[in-house]
């Protein structure tokens, strides 16, 4: 749970009122509030659990309205479950709206900050530090700029394929587990702080990647575009073969494509990794490789079918002609 005080610390607000209950304020919801209507007395449309931002058009009606008004409005505006009130530009707080904080114990801070620029950048933070969360046992590769999800039963050889990738020029995000957050409609991985550029490689232990490989073959985060499920090569076992069905799998109720691989000591799974990556950027871009082989075929069909049934007239054509001179002669 994000509290006040935790927003505070993150974008460095000097805190001027809230004790420790006040500072612990539960922060729910990532939209922020400009209270311009609510310091006239209009509370039609507020909403009691946002973070109100008071900015320079604020500050300039605060001080051209009588102290009296504003401090009864702030005493609505700064109810219990008002997370807290941001004020911007280093502006000074006035007597009323302090009043009215200290009496409703609201966490009130100041900081420097544009307006504009601090609500975008509080929504952006809000909206993840606020998104729901899972974790899961996979990795996590940034693949020609495609967020990939490496799935499989433990052993199945995740993180020696993802080394392969790692060798071929690809990005690390996670090893062995990805923390998982929907943001706003889209998935995004990061990797927990503890393990962050780390990965296990069996029979030789924990390996520290961006030594070996460089600082370029890590990144922090990625949205997870495509899912990569890895199992045991089975020969019996149908497989895609056209390409023709795209499966998907469900992460926080986030549907995902997901391409089912089988792996074995023949395989090259990386460089099958980054042909199926490929194709997918193909079908994002629009070119469908099973449908146009699909075309194809129907193409070639009617070609032929085509033929026969001019073969069929030609044929027919000439007996009829043929028999038209026999008739004659």
């Amino acid at each position: 749970m994000l509290t006040s005080l935790e927003l505070a610390n993150h974008f460095g607000f000097k805190i001027i009122n809230g004790d420790f209950n006040a500072l612990s304020r539960p922060v729910l919801v990532a939209e922020l509030d400009r209270p311009g209507l609510e310091l006239m007395g209009l509370f039609q449309y507020h909403e009691k659990d946002r973070i109100i931002l008071i900015g320079n058009k604020e500050m300039a009606l605060i001080n051209s309205t009588d102290p009296d008004t504003i401090y009864k409005n702030c005493l609505k505006i700064f109810s219990d479950e008002c997370p807290a009130v941001v004020i911007t530009h280093d502006n000074p707080c006035p007597d009323c709206v302090m009043t009215a904080a200290r009496e409703k114990n609201v966490p009130l801070f100041s900081c420097s900050q544009d307006t504009s620029e601090l609500s975008s950048l509080m929504y952006i933070y809000l909206s993840e530090a606020l998104a729901p969360r899972t974790a899961m046992h996979a990795c996590l590769l940034e693949i020609y700029g495609i967020g990939v999800l490496l799935m499989g039963e433990s052993g199945i050889g995740k993180s020696e394929i993802s080394l392969e990738l790692i060798r071929k020029g690809h990005r690390l995000v996670a090893d062995d587990r990805v923390d998982i957050a929907d943001v706003r409609g889209k998935l995004i991985g990061t990797c927990p702080e503890t393990i962050y550029g780390m990965m296990e490689v069996r029979g030789i232990g924990i390996i520290n990647v961006s030594r070996m490989f460089g600082i370029n073959s890590l990144t922090k985060r990625s949205h997870i575009n495509l899912i990569i499920n890895l199992v045991p090569f089975k020969k019996d076992e149908p497989m895609e073969r056209i390409g023709m069905k795209t499966n998907h799998y469900d992460i926080l109720n986030e549907s995902i494509p997901l391409i089912k691989l089988p792996v074995s000591a023949a395989r090259s799974m990386a460089e099958i990794i980054e042909t199926a990556v490929t194709n997918y950027k193909l079908k994002d871009d629009g070119y469908d490789t099973g449908y146009e082989f699909q075309k194809r075929l129907l193409e070639i069909q009617e070609k032929r079918q085509e033929e026969k049934r001019r073969k069929e007239e030609y044929a027919k054509m000439s007996s009829v002609a043929g028999n038209k001179l026999v008739k004659e002669k």
